[in-house]
């Protein structure tokens, strides 16, 4: 009767997930981190191991999609996962704050040679358990445990596994499990803090000496070798699993990328047009494309792309990010905002979002919410000139808007009161480039701007446009020595620029030195 019981139920249940397919293209999940109930150094890869593998899996079938891990990463901190057990209230609030209307924990323990794993799939609605189960298999076994998993799942969702999709799961990583453990270990080396390239390296090799047709450890050690810019290398990893492998998706997106990094447009185009017929369901391969095509002027055809990656994993905040460059390119800075701004909510962790809002702020002309882009933009990378130098130019923009918004008031006011005197007083301040605020506030603005500047030039000494800003605020601070230090420095740096040559004779005029004045001006 039990057994009846829980057949009904579990019949119940997938009919109510398919209902909820039918209304909708994708299942959203959250795979959350395994636990290993007894640690023991020998076994504590398997936790990672076993995240590794279902990801890999289930990242083939369209039909699911999973946060990306810095997401939901975010998340789980922000719910305290780990700190307290995992009931229905933290369960709810994953949900909640990830998006995702089921999840997936569980924990393992390995004993006398054999591992058990407890499976938890949960409803994220309200925290309530959908299905449990617990699989054992001897240790050599490993990977029937990740399959059974994903069968699992595959059946309680009832999604469509297309043919495409069934022959991309049948693929093997490798047969070997000592081969896999030496895989993860230089994986989890790789995520440390301090990560020692070294080991990292050796690991994989390790992997690959234990199995030699363990084809995705040779595309990560191609990996490891592109981060670290040895391109050669890495080139002869992704064109040996290639040769080997051609069917295999991941080693022409490792040679895509580094096409891309060297200017070779039309091959990264090729190989990431690969990756995508070999597997559809790679966001990655659409956002590259999208990137190639934008640097290839192909606007359209790169929003496309672009539209497409965010359509696969709508959390993917680099795609989003190139889609604002494709409108940044075309110089439409308002609709380039639009995106920006939605990459930086994904990741507002990443200076470089925040910086590329701030100018597309400052293009539009909204200096407030430029200022504090780019504050947050400095506070994520405090070394970067860049975002120095646009915080200066801001600051002054600010201040004259403040002035002509003081100017128009005032303007009104005296339209009420009929002053045609006021009117044309404020008439001539509004034509006037100078700052004409309260000369407290007026310095606190150039002092800003000179800061600001400074901070540009400090980590960028050959920053001409910095440098003849700082030399500009030091002149109308009437600061005559540090304005012709500043001057004198650009040209050291670039004795073509007419404009500088203009102004340190204006700075020579007001200071009465006209003969210099005048060997400027020849």
């Amino acid at each position: 009767v039990n057994m009846w019981r829980k057949i009904i139920f579990s019949g119940l249940i997938i009919l109510i997930l398919m209902s909820s397919v039918l209304a909708q293209d994708k299942r959203k999940i959250a795979l959350l981190p395994f636990f290993n109930e007894k640690p023991n150094s020998q076994y504590n890869w398997m936790a990672f191991g076993l995240e590794y593998y279902l990801r890999n899996k289930l990242s083939v079938l369209s039909g699911f999609y999973l946060p990306e891990k810095k997401v939901l990463k975010k998340v789980l901190d922000e719910v305290g996962y780990g700190k307290a057990p995992l009931d229905e209230r933290v369960i709810y609030h994953i949900g909640r704050y990830a998006k995702v209307e089921m999840t997936i924990s569980g924990s393992f323990f390995v004993d006398n040679g054999i591992i058990t794993l407890k499976i938890l799939y949960s409803n994220a609605y309200n925290g309530t358990t959908i299905f449990s189960s617990q699989l054992r298999k001897p240790v050599n076994q490993f990977f029937e445990l990740g399959n059974q998993v994903i069968e699992q799942l595959i059946s309680l969702t009832g999604i469509r596994v297309s043919p495409l999709e069934k022959r991309l799961l049948s693929f093997t990583l490798t047969n070997s499990v000592p081969a896999f453990e030496s895989f993860i270990k230089a994986y989890m080396e790789n995520n440390t803090p301090n990560a020692r390239i070294e080991k990292v390296t050796s690991l994989f090799r390790q992997a690959i000496q234990k199995d030699p047709e363990f084809w995705e450890a040779y595309y990560n050690l191609g990996i490891v070798y592109f981060n670290a810019e040895n391109y050669p290398k890495a080139l002869e990893q992704f064109n040996k699993v290639i040769s080997a492998l051609p069917n295999f998706s991941k080693p022409y997106y490792g040679r895509g990328l580094i096409y891309l990094k060297q200017g070779n447009y039309d091959l990264a185009l090729k190989d990431f047009e690969r990756v995508k017929e070999i597997n559809p369901n790679d966001y990655k391969a659409y956002h590259y494309l999208g990137r190639v095509l934008r640097k290839q002027k192909k606007f359209d055809e790169a929003e496309k792309s672009l539209k497409k990656a965010t359509e696969i994993n709508p959390d993917f905040a680099p795609a989003y990010f190139e889609w604002g460059n494709v409108y940044y390119d075309k110089k439409i800075f308002r609709k380039a905002i639009e995106y920006y701004r939605t990459a930086a909510e994904l990741d507002p962790q990443n200076y470089e979002y925040h910086l590329r809002l701030g100018d597309c702020y400052y293009r539009s002309q909204v200096f407030y919410s430029a200022l504090s882009e780019l504050d947050k933009s400095i506070e994520l990378q405090p070394d970067n000139p860049y975002a120095y130098f646009l915080k200066g130019l801001t600051i002054y923009k600010q201040a004259v808007i403040e002035e002509l918004i003081s100017a128009f008031l005032e303007l009104l006011t005296a339209q009420d009161t009929q002053s045609a005197e006021l009117i044309k007083i404020n008439k001539r301040r509004r034509h006037n480039n100078s700052l004409r605020m309260d000369p407290i506030k007026k310095k606190q603005v150039y002092l800003d701007m000179a800061i600001a500047f400074t901070n540009a030039i400090k980590y960028k000494p050959d920053f001409k446009e910095a440098i003849f800003n700082l030399a500009l605020t030091h002149h109308e601070m009437k600061n005559y020595d540090l304005a012709e230090k500043y001057y004198i420095l650009v040209l050291t740096l670039d004795d073509s620029l007419l404009r500088v040559y203009l102004k340190l004779a204006e700075l020579y005029t007001e200071t009465g030195r006209k003969d210099l004045a005048l060997e400027q001006y020849r």
